[in-house]
């Protein structure tokens, strides 16, 4: 029995390095490229026999890359706030509040979450054209905290749920009112949650490309995704710079989703233990 364990044991994790590596080796060949002068990078040797930053600073000098890098921080920064400004009262009012629609009103929340991108990219760019808001860094902040809304709100809601209410009722029993028990015993608590999904927020903006490609023709206004996508050229592709630009999108995210994993992870299964 023990050597039958092993043996499950042992193809659990060969699996699960065939997987690691089926991700990785990808992602590791686009840092490596990262650092390699573009004729090496499609005709070159598999391993680099030449490493040169000078992608990087050509990247700095690239003035239209650096304003989509500003415009990038400006509206992942606003998205994150302005969602998290509406995701944590109405996560509170679903888990603490009784009132008649509370349960349509959170599968509305999840369901929505399940329409593909697509299908609402259309009258968003509608709206936006009518309130005369493209091509401006509001306009997209508005459409970034629109799609990032429902999943902040299902991610605090289980969080909320995770406090128990008799903080609450102890704080209301010595005098306090609704609002005083929410920002003096529950925020308090909620404060690693609520950076973790604000943090989950800008990731969703800092890479979101199809609302910015539809609501942005000007250089002035492009966030990184599409400034990356400027750097393809018709007439002769520069490698190298691509491969740097795709790494100035990815380690941000990458860093940050090693920061929050743990909170993202517990707000994702504790909804799913409650059923």
């Amino acid at each position: 029995m023990r050597r039958k364990g092993r043996a499950a044991q042992f193809g659990w994790d060969l699996v699960t390095l065939l997987a690691a590596a089926l991700f990785l080796l990808p992602v590791l060949w686009v840092v490596m490229s990262s650092f390699r002068p573009s004729p090496d990078v499609l005709g070159g040797p598999l391993l680099p026999t030449r490493l040169t930053l000078e992608n990087y600073g050509s990247l700095a000098r690239n003035a239209p890359f650096v304003t989509a890098l500003q415009n990038s921080l400006l509206v992942g920064l606003c998205s994150a706030l302005g969602a998290l400004m509406l995701a944590v009262p109405t996560a509170y009012a679903l888990t603490r509040l009784r009132f008649r629609g509370r349960e349509l009103v959170g599968t509305l929340v999840l369901l929505t979450q399940m329409i593909p991108g697509i299908v609402i990219v259309i009258p968003l760019v509608v709206m936006m054209r009518s309130l005369g808001l493209t091509n401006s860094a509001l306009g997209l902040i508005l459409v970034h905290v629109v799609v990032s809304l429902p999943i902040t709100v299902w991610l605090l809601r289980n969080y909320v749920e995770d406090v128990p209410v008799a903080l609450e009722e102890a704080a209301l029993v010595d005098g306090c009112t609704r609002l005083q028990s929410v920002s003096l015993v529950l925020l308090p608590l909620l404060y690693p949650a609520v950076a973790a999904v604000g943090t989950f927020a800008f990731v969703l903006s800092w890479g979101e490309y199809l609302l910015a490609l539809s609501l942005t023709t000007t250089a002035d206004h492009r966030t990184l995704p599409l400034a990356v996508q400027g750097l393809f050229s018709q007439f002769r592709q520069d490698w190298g710079l691509i491969m740097a630009g795709g790494v100035v999108i990815a380690l941000p995210v990458a860093l940050l989703f090693l920061l929050i994993r743990r909170f993202l992870v517990d707000g994702l299964v504790s909804g799913g233990v409650k059923g």
